[in-house]
């Protein structure tokens, strides 16, 4: 199984998580935003999210048309469990990378 993740893909399957099955691309762009004190593009949330779905770690769903957004349907992602379980690697892997590391002079 594919273990190794962009920090991009990490941030963003956390994000979907959080939702629960209701993740859409401005909701994991809000999330995001706040946790990480910077904006990620929303192109690269979508492009990053495309990415996920051809492997397999996150599906989505058509929604309902609304008039607020022009007739459009949003597109709402969920992690599968694949994905949580590539999740899970990736960040246990980079957990053993810092394990017994000594922070000297970086840190306030």
């Amino acid at each position: 199984m594919e273990t190794h993740l962009k920090d991009s893909e990490k941030a963003v399957m956390i994000a979907v998580m959080r939702k629960n099955g209701e993740a859409y691309g401005v909701s994991i762009f809000e999330d995001l935003s706040k946790r990480l004190d910077k904006e990620m593009p929303m192109a690269t949330i979508y492009s990053t999210l495309d990415s996920l779905e051809k492997k397999g770690f996150v599906k989505s769903r058509k929604g309902e048309a609304t008039a607020e957004r022009g007739g459009r349907a949003k597109m709402y992602f969920a992690i599968t469990g694949k994905g949580q379980k590539a999740l899970s690697a990736s960040i246990n892997s980079f957990h053993r990378l810092i394990e017994g590391l000594e922070w000297k002079g970086a840190m306030g």
